[in-house]
């Protein structure tokens, strides 16, 4: 009986030691932050009234995708990059049209491991469903030598990240408009290319899936901006509710472990994510709320840079932030300004990309 109670009180031990690690893990936001002022990093003038997604190169360069959902007639899409200067001027603008709508949006993007741009055409802006696709731009000494098709048969196709020979994709927003999912693909099996999604195959790459929380009644999307951290975990957003999910993967790179880690009315919608390694921290986007915020890794709390109300980004102020990077030292914060929206009042002639002093 005493060896009985013995093994008991030793499971209840380490049934709460694993309960106190679990805990640790769980992400507190900061309500002491410090906030930083943006300023004007970049004007992108009458062409680029939507951009997006952004990279960064193995040299540092910094690449803008330029996605033009309600311009395309008039303006096209295109990928920028940043003169010495810091300004910008196009790098490419030859993306293959899909066949059917004739229009391509790319959105986002990240450079593999083979030194070529991957990037999400969200095919949903063109008012087709489980058309988007994914792009690679071919490069040769930095530079563009052509494009192509990899993968097609996304819905709402969004974020691209790489994580050594696997790239993950995010598509936000599947049919019955409540879920949504990440993809995983090897670069051996893109290299293969002509990838078409369907019914039938969509569970051989589809890795997770993610539900908006039942009292989100909006039309909403949902799992959009991801980013990996220095050990190879998974960071994921929803926009629709701004709950951030943590992944582990096995090193076949497949699923070990998901996680609910932060899920507060303090942060209602995540767009995009990226990761800095000097700071241990991921940036993320809020468009809603015309906002971002750094999540620590290290203290594993999420703390608020900056917030202001509706503003047409001429000044640097926030205007739809969209997508997030760390460049020259400094974090960069496109505005979408693309749709009214909670605080995005109007849709106005600036089309900018704010900067911040860490």
């Amino acid at each position: 009986m005493k060896n009985t109670v013995r093994i008991t009180f030793f499971l209840f031990l380490v049934a709460s030691n694993l309960f106190s690690q679990e805990s640790k893990q769980e992400i507190t936001f900061s309500k002491t932050s410090k906030l930083i002022r943006p300023t004007l990093f970049a004007d992108l003038g009458e062409t680029c009234q939507t951009p997006d997604g952004m990279a960064l190169d193995k040299k540092g360069n910094l690449y803008l995708a330029i996605t033009n959902p309600i311009t395309f007639e008039k303006h096209g899409s295109k990928i920028l990059t940043f003169d010495k200067d810091d300004k910008p001027v196009i790098w490419f603008d030859n993306l293959p049209l899909h066949p059917i709508t004739k229009k391509v949006h790319p959105m986002g993007m990240e450079f593999g491991p083979d030194g070529n741009l991957y990037l999400m055409d969200n095919q949903f802006f063109a008012g087709k469903e489980n058309f988007s696709r994914l792009i690679r731009v071919l490069v040769q000494n930095g530079k563009p030598v052509k494009a192509e098709v990899l993968v097609e048969g996304f819905n709402f196709g969004e974020a691209v990240r790489w994580w050594k020979n696997r790239v993950y994709i995010t598509d936000a927003l599947f049919e019955n408009r409540r879920e949504s999912g990440i993809y995983s693909f090897s670069l051996t099996e893109l290299n293969q290319k002509n990838i078409v999604l369907n019914a039938s195959n969509k569970k051989d790459f589809l890795i997770s899936t993610f539900t908006l929380k039942a009292e989100i009644t909006k039309n909403s999307i949902g799992i959009d901006g991801i980013a990996f951290d220095k050990k190879g975990n998974l960071y994921a957003g929803n926009f629709g509710d701004g709950v951030i999910t943590k992944m582990e993967f096995f090193k076949t790179g497949k699923l070990k472990s998901k996680k609910v880690v932060f899920d507060s009315d303090a942060i209602r919608c995540c767009d995009g994510f990226f990761y800095d390694e000097k700071r241990n921290s991921i940036f993320i986007a809020n468009y809603d709320n015309n906002s971002v915020y750094q999540l620590n890794l290290t203290t594993n709390s999420i703390s608020l840079i900056w917030e202001n109300e509706n503003a047409d980004g001429s000044d640097g102020l926030l205007d739809n932030p969209c997508e997030t990077i760390v460049y020259k030292g400094k974090l960069l914060v496109v505005n979408y300004d693309t749709f009214k929206g909670i605080k995005n009042t109007e849709i106005d002639s600036f089309h900018t990309i704010s900067s911040f002093e860490l």
